[in-house]
């Protein structure tokens, strides 16, 4: 009787009577070969060492981590129930020596993978810098041989192959205390930021957030007059510089809870266009505009465009321009323009009087 090949590891058995003897041949996964065997035949099964790869794969569910021609990468559920951990720290299907290991035993097979890890298992969490430091070997090597760890971090638990460091006691005790270290800075930091965005806002038991979004038209003098919050306030929820907002552009803004509806549907209303009125045959212009109440008068100069026009308004852009006038790009000198004072962040009647 020819002795049996597959790509698994060396069995010998012993048949004492006729018997079906079945071989899961590697190359063709899946597929299971059958041979009548006498008596008193000693079979042999060799395994033939296998060439791994890695195999990664951005969506959640999709085989990844050591496969080779004859065993396929497992997916995360199949990893799981091989004992592996994955975690935001490690995927243990990418150890190489864990990972070949579950592969293999998954379809019922050994892997042949003499490798040991150098640390076994880590008693504790450190950054995996600080190892490399302590190892004198590049971060990107240690990376390189360990691509089961996800982060720069060696979690506790586990293993680290590739480096010939022997840590003592005191060593991972200085690790994990620079570890815990830095997570309590990092924490700190965290506590900190949330306390300054907490501070922007109303206190969330009495007030409700709402979403507004920006309209052809608006400008945050409108949106506060129509919503009832501060212009000031407005900036600060939305980190807004200047002014600027563009249509389409979502804003935040928090109101007190009992006006939510109606917020709500002052922000839905159509906008109402601000009439400036028609100045009378003997009515100077600056007493007209004050009765208009928000608007004072550009008069376009030779070399005037409306970006040039806006910078000298803080505040107000060149869309802002053209929309109060209902005009293009395209000016001419001589031709008045109209500039909202309630977007100008820095105005004043004394700054900017009423005809410039």
């Amino acid at each position: 009787m020819e002795l049996v090949r597959a790509n698994v590891i060396f069995v010998y058995m012993r048949i004492s009577s006729n018997f079906l003897f079945f071989v899961v041949l590697l190359g063709s996964p899946g597929a299971v070969c059958a041979s009548s065997i006498p008596a008193d035949t000693i079979t042999e099964v060799v395994l033939v060492k296998a060439e791994w790869e890695l195999v990664r794969s951005p969506a959640t569910f999709e085989p990844a981590g050591w496969q080779s021609k004859n065993v396929l990468a497992l997916t995360r559920v199949q990893a799981i129930k091989m004992g592996l951990i994955i975690n935001d720290f490690v995927d243990e299907r990418f150890d190489p020596l864990k990972g070949k290991q579950a592969a293999s035993q998954y379809y019922g097979l050994e892997a042949d993978t003499p490798l040991e890890a150098t640390v076994k298992a880590a008693p504790g969490t450190v950054l995996l810098s600080a190892v490399a430091d302590e190892a004198q070997i590049k971060l990107r090597e240690l990376e390189a041989m360990n691509p089961h760890l996800i982060r720069d971090v060696l979690p506790k638990g586990a293993a680290l192959y590739g480096i010939h460091w022997t840590p003592t006691a005191e060593n991972w005790t200085a690790l994990i205390e620079e570890q815990n270290s830095y997570e309590e800075g990092l924490l700190a930091q965290y506590e900190k930021r949330k306390k300054q965005v907490l501070s922007f806002m109303p206190d969330p038991s009495t007030h409700e957030a709402i979403t507004y979004t920006v309209r052809s038209g608006d400008y945050l003098g409108r949106i506060s007059a129509t919503l009832g919050v501060k212009v000031s306030d407005l900036q600060k929820w939305n980190r807004i510089k200047e002014n600027t907002i563009y249509p389409g552009q979502k804003l935040t803004v928090w109101v007190p809870s009992e006006k939510r509806e109606s917020t709500l549907v002052a922000a839905t209303a159509p906008n109402k266009p601000t009439e400036v009125p028609e100045p009378a045959a003997d009515a100077p212009k600056k007493e007209v505009l004050a009765l208009a109440g928000e608007y004072i008068t550009y008069e376009v100069k030779p070399g005037d465009t409306l970006w040039g026009i806006a910078n000298k308004f803080p505040g107000v852009s060149a869309e802002n321009i053209k929309t109060w006038n209902k005009v293009d790009a395209l000016i001419k000198a001589g031709e008045r323009l109209k500039i909202n004072t309630q977007t100008i962040t820095d105005y004043s009647p004394d700054k900017y009087p009423s005809t410039l």
